[in-house]
C-alpha cells in the first residue's frame, strides 16, 4: 500500500472509461473550539478517464467576523485542492496533488501514515508519485508543493518480471525522507537545539521474497533496517500473507512483524505526527501550558527522539478493501518498554448510494492493547465523515475533527493546541 494509490473514498464506483461531474453545496453551522459560526460549503467532484479531482472550501461567517485561518493567505486557494490524481488504467503510473494523511514507504518502518494536515489550518498541499516497471519501483512524496520541506523517495528492484514464489521473486529496495529546509527559532535564527532534538533525514533498506505462491494468495516475509543519522537504528523482520485481486471484488493482507529498536530511534518516525511533534514542533495541551524541549517535562505530550529509550516492539497490521466500496485498515505497533510508545492506526471507509461513513484515527503515547479504551490524550488525530441522503439530492454531511491549531513561536520552535471542530451542514448533490 502506498498513500492514496488505492484509497477507496478517491476512486470512484464505476468503469474506468465514464466520466461524471459532481457539484455539493449546503449550510450550516460550524463549531471550532468554543465558537458556533455559519458555514457556507461547496465542493466540485470531477472524475474523467485516468484523472481525477476534488476541489472545495468552507466559509464561516459569525457575529465576530468570517474565521480568518480560512481566508487569511494566499495558500488558502491552493488547500481548495482535495486531490487532483492522474492514474494509468493499468495503475503502474500514479500522480496525486493534495494533502497527504497516509503516506508510506514499505511496511512503514521510515515512512509510516505521514499526514502534512495534522494541523488543520496549517495544512500542506503535497504531492505522491509512483511508476512501475516489470522489474523496477519508484515511489516519491513531497509534503508541500509551494516550497522545499519533507521530501522522500524510495527505489525497489524485483529479480524478475513473472509472478512466483522463490528467488526470482526476491525484491531488493532502498528509501531516503528528510527535511530540505533548516529550521529556524521565532527570530529567525537557525535553531541550535535542532540537531539535538530530532533527525533531519533517515534512510532505509528492506528485502523481501514470496516464499509461498497458491492461487493468488502470497506469504511474503521481509526484513528491513533503517537510521536515523546521528541518533539511532532500528531492524524489524516478519511476513505478510497478501492477495492483490481475491475473486475480482477485494484486497486484502495481515502482517506481523517484531521491531528491535535502539535508543534514539522510533519505528515509522516520519508519521502521522511528525508535523506537529517533531523538528522542535511542539504540542501543548488545552490549558495552553508551554511545552519546553527536555527529557521528563510533564507539559509535553510526546517523547523527543533523544529521550526515546531502547525497546522492542510488536507490529500487527488488517486490512481489507473491497475495491471502490469499503475499507478496514487496522494496524497497532505495541513497544514493549516502560515508556510509552504504542501506536494505532485505523482507516474505515464504507460507501452506498444513500451513505457515505469513512473515519481515520491516529494515536501515539499508548501503552497495551487495553490503553485504546482508555483517555484519548493529547497525541490523537481523528477525523469523522458522515454524509446520508434525506430525500432525492438533499444530503446531511457532518465533518469532524479532532485536530491541532498553531498557537505561536518560540525560541524553540513552532508550538501547537489540541483543537476541536464540528461542521454540520444541510445541502443537496447534483451528478451532471
Amino acid at each position: 500500500m502506498f498513500g492514496s494509490w488505492d484509497d477507496p473514498a478517491e476512486q470512484a464506483a464505476a468503469a474506468w472509461w465514464e466520466s461524471s461531474t459532481l457539484v455539493s453545496g449546503g449550510l450550516g453551522l460550524s463549531l471550532i473550539g468554543p465558537q458556533w459560526r455559519g458555514a457556507t460549503r461547496l465542493h466540485v467532484d470531477s472524475r474523467r478517464p485516468g484523472v481525477s479531482a476534488r476541489l472545495g472550501a468552507t466559509i464561516r461567517p459569525g457575529i465576530y467576523g468570517t474565521y480568518e485561518p480560512d481566508t487569511d493567505e494566499w495558500r488558502d486557494l491552493v488547500r481548495a485542492i482535495e486531490f487532483i490524481r492522474f492514474q494509468s488504467a493499468a495503475s503502474d503510473q500514479y500522480l496525486r496533488i493534495g494533502p497527504l494523511d497516509r503516506t508510506r514507504f514499505g511496511n512503514g518502518h521510515l515512512v509510516n501514515f505521514f499526514s502534512s494536515q495534522a494541523a488543520w489550518d496549517e495544512r500542506t498541499v503535497g504531492a505522491e508519485a509512483r511508476l512501475r516497471g516489470d522489474r523496477v519501483d519508484l515511489q516519491a512524496f513531497a509534503s508541500d508543493v509551494t516550497r522545499a520541506d519533507l521530501m522522500g523517495a524510495r527505489l525497489s528492484l524485483r529479480a524478475s518480471s513473472r509472478r512466483g514464489a522463490g528467488l526470482r521473486s526476491l525484491e531488493l529496495a532502498v528509501a531516503i525522507a528528510g527535511e530540505t529546509r533548516v529550521q529556524t527559532s521565532a527570530a529567525g535564527q537557525p535553531s541550535a537545539p535542532f540537531a539535538a532534538a530530532s533527525a533531519e533525514y533517515g534512510v532505509e533498506a528492506d528485502v523481501r521474497m514470496t516464499a509461498w505462491h497458491n492461487g493468488s494468495f502470497d506469504f511474503v516475509p521481509f526484513v528491513s533496517a533503517v537510521r536515523l543519522p546521528g541518533f539511532g537504528q532500528g531492524l524489524m523482520f516478519g511476513a505478510s500473507l497478501e492477495n492483490a485481486n481475491f475473486i475480482d471484488i477485494a484486497r486484502l493482507h495481515t502482517t506481523l512483524a517484531l521491531q528491535y529498536n535502539s535508543a534514539d530511534f522510533r519505528p515509522g518516525y516520519f508519521g502521522a505526527f511528525y508535523t506537529v511533534s517533531e523538528g522542535l514542533r511542539a504540542i501543548v495541551g488545552d490549558a495552553g501550558s508551554e511545552a519546553v524541549i527536555g527529557d521528563g517535562n510533564p507539559n509535553r505530550a510526546n517523547v523527543p527522539l533523544r529521550a526515546v529509550e531502547r525497546g522492542n516492539s510488536i507490529m500487527i497490521e488488517s486490512r481489507l478493501h473491497i475495491f471502490d466500496r469499503f475499507e478496514l485498515l487496522y494496524a497497532f505497533q505495541r513497544y514493549h518498554g516502560v515508556q510509552r510508545l504504542s501506536e494505532y492506526h485505523l482507516r474505515l471507509f464504507f460507501r452506498t448510494p444513500s451513505i457515505i461513513l469513512s473515519v481515520a484515527q491516529d494515536r501515539r503515547g499508548l501503552k497495551g492493547f487495553t490503553s485504546l479504551f482508555g483517555d484519548l490524550g493529547e497525541e490523537n488525530r481523528l477525523r469523522f465523515q458522515f454524509d446520508v441522503r434525506i430525500v432525492r439530492t438533499v444530503w446531511m454531511m457532518i465533518d469532524a475533527h479532532y485536530t491541532y491549531r498553531h498557537t505561536g513561536e518560540s525560541e524553540l520552535g513552532q508550538e501547537f493546541a489540541i483543537q476541536r471542530r464540528f461542521d454540520p451542514v444541510l445541502g443537496f448533490r447534483a451528478r451532471f
